[in-house]
This record gives C-alpha cells, structure tokens and sequence, in this order.
C-alpha cells in the first residue's frame, strides 16, 4: 500500500511520540515503583541519555541515502519494541535491567534524527510543511501522556513497561506502508564528505548547538521529577499527565501556526525568545504548588521546548542536504541527549535536597544560552509550499 508523504511522516510522527509520551514522565514512575530510590532513578536516566547520544549520533550517520530513511525507522521501530520486552522481562535485576535500557535508548533515540532528516528532506524535495506535520508527534504525544496516563492510573504503574511494548509494536507497524514519493538525494556536482568533526569547526553551527544544548537541557529536571514533585505535592497520576498534556497542547499550536507566525523571523531571535522564556518557565516552576497555576505556566513549553526546535528545524532545511543527517544527528545527540543527561544528573542530586532550586538551576542554565546564540542567523524557510 502507498500513502502520501505526508501521511506516512504523520503516522511516523504518531508512533513514535506517543510511544514516548508515556516513557519521558512515566518511566521514572515505573522504575520508583520497583522501589528503586530516586539517586538511582537519576543515574539510570542520566546514562539512558548519555547512550541516547552515542545511538543518534553513530546509528544516524549509518543511513548514507535519503531513499534508505523511511526502511531505517522502520529497523530501529522493531528493535525498540522489543528491546522493551526484555527490559519488562529484566525489572527486578538492576544488573540485567541497565544495560537493556541502555540499548534500548541507543535505538529509539535513532527515530528523532532519522524522522526530522526525512520530514527536512521532503519539505525541500515536495513541499511539505515540516510545522504541521511535526504537530502530529505532538499531538501523539498529548494522547500518550494524558490516555495512557489515565490508563496507569487504571492498571497500575508496575504495567507501564507493557503499555510502552505495545505502543512501540504499533509505532512499528505504522511504518508499514511505503511512502508515494520516495526520498530523493540532491545531484550536487561535489558533496562534501567531511564528518561530524568538520560541521563542529563552523562557529555558527557549534553556537548554534551549544545555544540549544542549553535550552533543551535545561528541561531535564522537568522531564525526570516533574511527574514525582507534583505526585509528593499531592497530585494524582491522571492530573499530572492532564499537566504534560496541556504542555504538549500548546506546543501544537505553535507548531500549526510556526509559519505564519515565524516566517519573517531569524532564527537568532526565535532561539532568544525560547531562550528568555526557557528562564521564565523555571524560575516561576518551584513555586508553583496549585494546580492553576501550574497549568497556565505549562503553556510556556510552547516556547521553551518548541520554539527552540523549531528554530533549529529552521536552520537545518537551510543547510546542503548532504550535512542534514549529521547535523540532525549533532542537535539530537548534543542538545536532546548529552545536555539532559548532564543536566539530569546535576538537577537529581539538586533536587533530592530542594525541588524548587533544582528547577532555579534550571533557569540559570537556560539563562546562560542568551550569551551564545549566533546574533546573524537568518534561516528563512525554503519551499513553504
């Protein structure tokens, strides 16, 4: 069966986030209810991100074609699910269970960079709207956290590794179908074949990353404890994934609306407002012990997590082809895996002693990312279609 571009990065996009709708607040759940304490919960996450890293940048550089991308989602898809399987198999043993989750995070980390190079590719080749395609993850995402959320509530937390075994055998079967239009790589006359060594000399591009690092890592402590601080300020499990939820809520508008809105805009000033709102977010967090409140500050993800990735989006589609893949593989690995488990670290050790300054740590790091993002950056879109 052959599906439009734009429906099989759809369902792609759907897999995958609501796969890790549930793993990002509810995993740390799972791993607290087999009484592991929560030092440890912050190392088996801060290594999990560390290994995330090291599977986007080397697994992502190993599909050399963008005709090879959408047979490569759909390898690392079916390894996930079952690599879940041993690690619900492998609970009570720590000695097994850390280095499954430390494979399992090495592929499944492969299914950001490769889908973004994808979506990229094609929004250069047809057309397609990476905002509101990406928006479908979104909304994938919402779906994971808040449904099956309830669903934990319902079954309990010690099944939540088996919910995530069959959200990622139903992310794998998503990928099923071939795309209409296959993903073509530009004829450049002389492509460069310089590794990831060389797009790091360009002092924009590693701005550019050290910017994001910041930004993105600066939510690890919300992604690793913010589902544990509002359970111990005597929230359920279902008003928690409500709170993802509206998060998530937020990002999609940002996402549908991305082009109209940011069309004009560089990509300098849309990293400094994430920036400046990124700080915002987690100066206001520690304080925030009603639900209310809360609420209308998780609105803030719009700009903190999406803007910045939407940012960088921006300046990747802009880039010759043959560096997209690396650099996408450079941004998941630096910015969505080695910042947070660094930060995940650091904030767990925080956070064990005072919430509220793990999260002001937080804002100081998110801060700190105004003083190196690129001032010149334009990166306008190319075929907005």
């Amino acid at each position: 069966m052959r599906i439009s571009p734009f429906t099989w990065m759809a369902l792609s996009f759907f897999g995958y986030f609501c796969a890790y709708g549930v793993f990002v607040p509810f995993f740390p759940v799972w791993l607290k209810s087999l009484q592991y304490g929560e030092e440890l919960i912050g190392l088996i996450l801060a290594l999990s991100y560390v290994f995330r890293f090291i599977g986007g940048i080397y697994f992502a550089a190993l599909v050399k074609k963008a005709a090879h991308l959408p047979a490569g989602l759909r390898i690392f898809a079916l390894l996930s699910a079952l690599l879940m399987v041993i690690i619900g198999l492998s609970a009570q043993q720590i000695y097994l269970l850390l280095p499954v989750i430390m494979l399992f995070a090495m592929v499944n980390s492969v299914g950001i960079p490769l889908g973004d190079t994808l979506a990229t590719t094609w929004q250069r080749q047809i057309g397609l709207d990476y905002g509101k395609v990406r928006l479908i993850g979104s909304a994938a995402f919402v779906v994971g956290v808040t449904l099956f959320g309830n669903a934990i509530g319902i079954f309990g937390e010690q099944n939540i590794v088996w919910i995530l075994t069959a959200l990622l055998f139903l992310y794998s079967l998503l990928q099923v179908p071939t795309p209409a239009i296959l993903p073509a790589d530009e004829n450049h006359a002389a492509q460069s074949t310089g590794g990831f060594f060389s797009l790091l000399k360009d002092p924009v591009v590693l701005r550019l990353l050290i910017a994001a690092s910041l930004i993105q890592g600066s939510h690890a402590v919300y992604y690793g404890y913010s589902v544990i601080y509002w359970t111990e300020l005597g929230f359920s499990v279902q008003s928690t994934s409500l709170l993802w939820g509206l998060s998530v809520v937020a990002e999609i508008l940002l996402f549908f609306f991305s082009t109209k809105l940011f069309k004009h805009w560089r990509v300098s000033a849309l990293l400094y407002l994430s920036a400046a709102a990124t700080c915002v977010r987690w100066l206001v967090f520690g304080y925030g012990e009603s639900l209310w409140l809360i609420a209308c500050f998780q609105t803030l993800h719009s700009l903190s997590y999406a803007l910045c990735h939407y940012a960088v989006m921006r300046y990747i589609t802009t880039r010759p082809q043959h560096t997209m893949v690396k650099l996408q593989g450079l941004y998941n690995g630096f910015a969505t895996c080695a910042a947070v488990a660094l930060f995940t670290a650091l904030g767990g050790a925080i956070f064990a002693l005072s919430p509220s300054a793990a999260f002001w740590t937080m804002a100081a790091v998110s801060a700190s990312a105004l003083l190196i993002i690129p001032p010149k950056i334009k990166g306008f879109l190319i075929n907005q279609g």
